[in-house]
């Protein structure tokens, strides 16, 4: 009997610690082109959207663009000051992008990892 228990709580203690896997191998995967880039305090976020024209980039506003927004995936983008300066609005980038998320509309992810796209 004193066996079975400790069985139990040696598999308590053992198996939770087991199946804790690394979650950053299943973060969701954006795609998008940057269409709009600010800096507040010190925080850099960019908009991104799945698809635009180019000539909707060319001649929109912020306000153009978060309506755009509305019919697709789109979303503001936490990103560090090396990221934000190395990327320019207009570029096609691949986020990955943390699980949590403001909810806004856009709604506002932080980025785990960015790199441009062709």
């Amino acid at each position: 009997m004193k066996r079975i228990i400790l069985f139990i709580l040696i598999s308590l203690l053992v198996l939770p610690g087991c199946s804790d896997r690394d979650e950053k191998e299943n973060y969701p995967i954006y795609e998008g082109t940057v269409v709009f880039k600010t800096d507040e305090n010190d925080k850099y976020k960019f908009l991104v959207l799945q698809n635009i024209r180019k000539e909707d980039l060319k001649h929109g506003t912020l306000e153009d663009f978060i309506e755009l927004a509305q019919d697709q995936e789109a979303s503001y983008y936490f990103v560090d000051k090396e990221n934000y300066e190395s990327i320019e609005v207009g570029e096609r980038v691949k986020i990955t992008a943390d699980f949590n998320q403001q909810e806004s509309s856009p709604p506002i992810r932080t980025v785990v990892s960015i790199e441009k796209i062709s």
